[in-house]
């Protein structure tokens, strides 16, 4: 069985280094479970999933800034509550708490992770802020972003419930891995699935009853080593598919950013646009304007040199 302080130091440690080195030092500690004899703890940590960049420095924040957790954990009851009543009036008396817990918990997040050496670009800002609304707005939510070990940013568009799916690091028995000393929820054991340590215990022993000859030691030792061999192809497998769902999920959050940098930029260039626009018309109308000045004035002259030539011809 897993040691659950074990995993919940592991989750610690993999969950605070920053997203680039997040996967060789899970590779690290999985050998080292490994080599130690904990199959089990090794496949827990293997499933640990490499935080966002957003989701990384959220947790940077809730572990180095025991205040403002628990302000979300206060301001975030007060909101929910006054929603379930329908209370406009203390929804407006929050809006001040809302908008400062946002405004120091996004300032945590960018001041930790630039501590760290990654500052953070501002659609990562956004999304940290939209992490934090989500957590105001749902209690499951402030538990994952509590946990300390958040896999991906949350959002909530005002409208049903956070989907936190596969937002938070788990166990394999799904409970909630927590490595923030007073955060909400709490680290789970994980699971021995299928029970498979105590049967394989049981390998290369007599059964009840019957003392086995030595075809049947060369054939439970073969069905051992199958056995084995099925695990490490089935472990094998699965680091496969965890890479390739990594890899996956950082080039969709890294497309995200720069869907969200280029419509800033598409924003940019818009009121760029409509600005030059208005400058070309009001340019075009000052052009009409001196075209017309000089038509009056050259028509001033004219009827000034016939004036002239009138009254030279007087004299």
């Amino acid at each position: 069985m897993t040691s659950v302080g074990t995993l919940a130091e592991a989750t610690a440690r993999l969950y605070a280094v920053a997203p680039e080195e997040f996967i060789a030092t899970r590779t690290l500690m999985v050998a080292d479970a490994k080599a130690a004899g904990d199959p089990g703890l090794a496949q827990e940590i293997g499933r640990l999933r490499k935080p966002t960049v957003a989701a990384w420095a959220v947790n940077l924040a809730v572990r180095g800034h025991p205040a403002e957790r628990r302000r979300l954990v206060d301001v975030g009851r007060e909101l929910r509550g006054a929603q379930a009543r329908l209370d406009a009036a203390a929804l407006r008396d929050l809006r001040p708490q809302r908008e400062d817990l946002l405004a120091r918990f996004v300032a945590a997040a960018a001041t930790a992770a630039g501590s760290a050496g990654r500052p953070l670009a501002p659609a990562v800002l956004e999304e940290v802020r939209g992490t934090v609304v989500a957590a105001l707005a749902s209690e499951e939510a402030t538990a994952a972003v509590l946990s300390g070990a958040l896999a991906r940013a949350l959002a909530y568009s005002g409208l049903g419930e956070v989907d936190l799916t596969e937002a938070v690091a788990r166990t394999t028995s799904g409970a909630v891995l927590t490595v923030v000393p007073g955060g909400a929820g709490a680290p789970g054991a994980p699971a021995a699935e299928g029970e498979t340590q105590p049967d394989e215990a049981a390998e290369g022993e007599p059964q009840p009853g019957r003392t086995p000859d030595e075809a049947d030691e060369e054939a439970q030792a073969r069905a051992v080593q199958a056995r084995a061999e099925r695990l490490r192809e089935a472990e094998s497998a699965l680091a496969e598919a965890d890479a390739g769902l990594e890899e996956a999920i950082t080039r969709a959050d890294d497309a995200r950013q720069l869907a969200l940098e280029a419509r800033r930029r598409v924003h940019e260039v818009e009121a760029t646009l409509t600005q030059a626009r208005a400058e070309q018309r009001a340019a075009e109308e000052a052009v009409t304007d001196a075209v017309r000045a000089r038509a009056a004035a050259q028509a001033r002259r004219h009827t000034a040199d016939q004036a002239l030539a009138r009254a030279r011809r007087g004299h």
